[in-house]
């Protein structure tokens, strides 16, 4: 009989947290192809090799909430709670730099290091403080650092940081994701959107 289970052991293991969740704000269209050409320019004047991400996953990362062999249904809706809490307006970001990341050594995988675009913006800095402590509330940790990137490709050799001709995104909403780990689609568990901005008064 033990001959009849020796394959078991030759299966390949997934991840131990293959299920991810997150808080991010994702480009609405005319944006998302706008980023596109800029990548593809990009690219092809300095080929970096590796892969890319589609355009429909093109995001800005505010809030890690946590990895999980299966999705905890309570970490979901305290996460959905602490969204509900968010009332913001609008705003807008600039993408005004570009450069690679460190590489995370996998075994068995070259070397690959996260192309991105760096992002700057009161609005965005405001949404990740205030959804930050509307987490806390419900006893999910927030990290403070933050460094606003959009990922546009995983390559194979690293670039210094250089400046772009800035690329501004409307931000009308945010969301929570779930994405599982190795896998090439995010679910939009919820959206929120964000109100549109008072006129100033004259």
């Amino acid at each position: 009989m033990q001959l009849a289970f020796d394959f078991y052991g030759e299966l390949p293991r997934g991840p131990l947290r293959s299920e991810r969740l997150f808080f991010a704000v994702f480009p609405g269209v005319e944006d998302a192809l706008r980023i596109e050409r800029f990548r593809q320019d990009f690219l092809k004047a300095n080929p970096l090799g590796g892969s890319m991400l589609r355009p429909d996953r093109f995001h800005v990362s505010l809030h890690h909430v946590g990895d999980f062999k299966r999705l905890k249904s309570p970490r979901t809706y305290a996460a959905e709670l602490a969204g509900d809490l968010v009332q913001l307006p609008a705003f807008e970001i600039t993408l005004h730099a570009i450069k690679s990341f460190g590489a995370f050594p996998k075994p068995g995988r070259a070397l690959r290091y996260p192309l991105v675009l760096l992002g700057e913006g009161a609005g965005l800095l405001e949404l990740h403080e205030t959804l930050g402590a509307a987490m806390t509330k419900f006893g999910i940790r927030a990290l403070p650092d933050f460094t606003p990137h959009l990922t546009l490709s995983y390559g194979e050799r690293p670039i210094s940081e250089q400046r772009i001709d800035p690329i501004p995104l409307q931000i009308e909403g945010f969301c929570l994701v779930h994405s599982r780990l190795g896998k090439t689609e995010y679910r939009i568990i919820k959206r929120w959107p964000l109100s549109e901005p008072k006129p100033l008064l004259h």
